[in-house]
């Protein structure tokens, strides 16, 4: 799979109406695995576009779906964690920044972290 910008948003729009599966993008093993490939790929358009700029995790819906608003990205339950500190990283990882911003593919919000 190239990782070009086009090919990762055709890649999400397949992956969102179902004509892919989750495992052909991400592999097997993953809880939620229509939410963790359409992450992976708006993690990946994102810093495809903003090299200065990179973010580290993204998370969207269960569904693989952006979040409708500001609001109800905030409101979800990885956001609440990074606001009250309670927010579990890999190799525990300092987390230098996080919040709420507009999908690079459009249609909706994800919540972004930046760890270092």
């Amino acid at each position: 799979m190239s990782n070009t910008f086009q090919s990762l948003n055709l890649d999400l729009a397949a992956l969102l109406n179902k004509q892919i599966t989750p495992r052909s993008i991400i592999g097997t093993g993953y809880k939620n695995p229509r939410s963790v490939a359409s992450a992976w790929l708006r993690k990946e358009m994102h810093n495809l576009t903003n090299p200065n700029c990179k973010i580290s995790q993204v998370h969207v819906k269960a569904d693989g779906q952006a979040f409708e608003s500001e609001l109800k990205a905030k409101r979800c339950k990885p956001y609440k964690a990074l606001a009250t500190g309670t927010y579990q990283t890999i190799n525990n990882r300092h987390i230098d920044d996080y919040g709420v911003m507009p999908s690079p593919c459009g249609g909706g919000y994800m919540v972004y972290v930046v760890q270092s």
